[in-house]
């Protein structure tokens, strides 16, 4: 493989495993990136040997066939200190918007947020569960996949006794669930 191609298929390894946020086996990145299963384990490889350079705050985390991105132990003190500030402050306006997905949609896959959203949710739904806002539970249909799901602390600083209490669960649960209601047009005057 030539050094483009090489660096093309680094990029692209490393943009999975910043979307995918959670470990990955090497058949998933080899099936996602279209490469053969020796090629993804090459150039996870090579992309952790990349990271191995002290001016790099990521590394790679590996357990028998599956990686994750994390971040190295040293940058630990500067992020715990971010994140506290963070749990300290009011949900942002995405915060909010996760929260609402997992109340209306939960249980709900992080795959699914952000198919909706649009965006990569993994640090908010990081942050929602450090704050004892969400559950993550194992996905019964997957074995490497969780859900999302609202909390008993949440519903209880709600004031709900269950999800189902949310103002408008159904109408809004159906739209996220179905698509948008379709709205017929007024006739021609």
């Amino acid at each position: 493989m030539n050094e483009e191609d090489k660096n093309k298929k680094l990029s692209a390894l490393e943009a999975l495993l910043f979307i995918h946020g959670e470990p990955i086996s090497i058949s998933k990145i080899s099936s996602g990136l279209g490469l053969e299963l020796s090629e993804a384990e090459e150039l996870v490889n090579i992309f952790s040997e990349s990271l191995m350079v002290e001016s790099r705050g990521l590394n790679i985390v590996k357990i028998g066939d599956r990686v994750q991105l994390a971040t190295k132990p040293e940058i630990n003190p500067a992020l715990e200190n971010f994140v506290k500030s963070e749990l300290s402050e009011e949900l942002t306006p995405a915060s909010l918007e996760v929260l609402s997905l997992v109340s209306y949609l939960g249980p709900i896959s992080r795959s699914k947020i952000e198919y909706l959203r649009g965006v990569n949710s993994s640090f908010t739904l990081r942050s929602l569960l450090m704050r004892g806002l969400v559950d993550r539970i194992p996905d019964p249909n997957s074995s490497i996949a969780y859900l999302y799901r609202p909390t008993f602390e949440l519903l209880k600083h709600l004031g709900l006794t269950s999800p189902e209490e949310m103002p408008e669960y159904e109408k809004f649960r159906d739209l996220l669930v179905n698509g948008p209601i379709s709205i017929p047009t007024p006739p021609s005057t």
